[in-house]
């Protein structure tokens, strides 16, 4: 048999609200997109694992807000009001890589500050177990403290399921519900995890020509190539 070299094509994550499966774990979190505009602060913290879902729910907000969202390279070349002169609703992601930068926390202060003095939003997302404390300026800490937090908790069996149905049908592939529960109990537990096994058994069945099955996915894992 001819075994086909499978080509590492690029696969765009699918982040609309259709594809956000409200569990749990995740159902708090969740539940303070719903209620923007109407949160108790000018802002929100969204704090998970990674992998948890915290990028997609900053994108649910970005698409009810009409807001945007910045990089770093922006927050440190621009004031913040041209970062707001477009939206004065602002998303960053993973603010923990600002930490101890202090031209980037500065900025973020200032940031902070002409939000709320304009009445505007931010959203930011931060990972569980770093928090804030690597944050040196006080200021900026002491802010941030003061927003909401949605928590997204460790994800439970449905998310889990509704995690890998999803990124098969990123990449174009139904999967039976059979293989979903072969592999509910023994793949990683975690979103990165389930990523890296989506990746291995899609090149699996590209290689063997054929769907991917409970035999291919049983194969595979007991191979060591999942």
């Amino acid at each position: 048999m001819i075994r086909q070299i499978p080509l590492p094509l690029p696969h765009e994550a699918a982040m609309g609200a259709d594809d956000y499966l409200v569990t749990p774990s995740n159902r708090e979190a969740a539940s303070w997109i719903d209620k923007w505009p109407h949160w108790p602060a000018h802002g929100l913290v969204v704090s998970g694992l990674s992998g948890s879902g915290k990028t997609h729910l900053l994108n649910l907000w970005l698409a009810k807000s009409g807001g945007r969202l910045i990089t770093l390279q922006e927050l440190l070349t621009q004031d913040a009001a041209t970062l707001c002169a477009r939206s004065a609703k602002i998303a960053i992601d993973n603010i923990d890589a600002l930490a101890g930068n202090a031209p980037a926390e500065e900025a973020l202060f200032h940031l902070y500050n002409h939000l709320k003095s304009s009445l505007g939003s931010l959203l930011v997302t931060l990972s569980r177990g770093v928090g804030l404390s690597g944050f040196r300026l006080p200021d900026l800490r002491s802010r941030l403290l003061t927003l909401p937090v949605a928590s997204l908790g460790a994800p439970d069996d449905d998310l889990l399921a509704a995690l890998i149905v999803k990124q098969f049908r990123d990449r174009q592939i139904d999967l039976d519900a059979g293989v979903v529960t072969y592999l509910l109990p023994r793949m990683p537990r975690d979103a990165a995890g389930i990523r890296e096994l989506v990746e291995k058994l899609d090149q699996a069945g590209l290689a063997e020509g054929r769907k991917i099955s409970v035999a291919l996915a049983k194969k595979a894992l007991e191979s060591g190539d999942a």
